[in-house]
């Protein structure tokens, strides 16, 4: 947690405005998430199985995404190649909190704000509190379940990825 706090604590501050809890449990999902990578990236493929979904009409919203914003972004693409790429990268998981491409669609951001570091943080705290405020929940009292909503198709859904965010919080509030 150390490398953590060293690498981007001045960061997570900044986008936390210094709350010692939403601190921590940012620079504890970015050491489950990435390790602290900022080009980390990881396919989702239950995020691409819902965009698809999404664009097929079996799917009315996706994290409040909506398929004509879906439709809007991806006709950037000149060629159905192309679209199946920039698809992909809106399913994958970028960043150091490895935070959702399609994210970029709902806050008008360019991709590239998922991997630039103050901006990640910035982004990563709008999803926190959009979690805190979607289930009632305190990021000082409820680390573990938060972990479970953060990336709900992958390791966060794990009894062991909430034990290590308590963990890994712990160590950083006391370093």
């Amino acid at each position: 947690m150390e490398r953590i706090r060293e690498a981007c604590g001045r960061e997570i501050a900044e986008a936390t405005g210094g709350d010692p809890a939403r601190s921590a449990l940012l620079a504890a999902i970015t050491a489950n998430e990435s390790g602290g990578s900022r080009q980390a990236y990881r396919f989702a493929p239950a995020n691409h199985l819902r965009l698809q979904g999404l664009l097929k009409g079996a799917e009315s919203k996706v994290d409040g995404l909506k398929r004509a914003q879906l439709e809007k972004a991806l006709s950037i693409a000149h060629s159905e190649s192309e679209k199946t790429t920039l698809l992909q990268k809106l399913a994958g998981l970028h960043g150091y909190t490895q935070l959702a491409g399609y994210f970029t669609i709902l806050w008008k951001v360019p991709m590239e704000s998922l991997t630039h570091k103050s901006r990640h943080f910035e982004l990563a705290v709008q999803r926190l509190n959009q979690l805190c405020e979607e289930f009632q929940l305190d990021p000082g009292k409820n680390a573990a379940e938060l972990g479970r909503y953060w990336n709900p198709y992958a390791p966060g859904r794990s009894a062991m990825y909430g034990w290590r965010l308590q963990v890994r919080m712990e160590l950083y509030l006391s370093s």
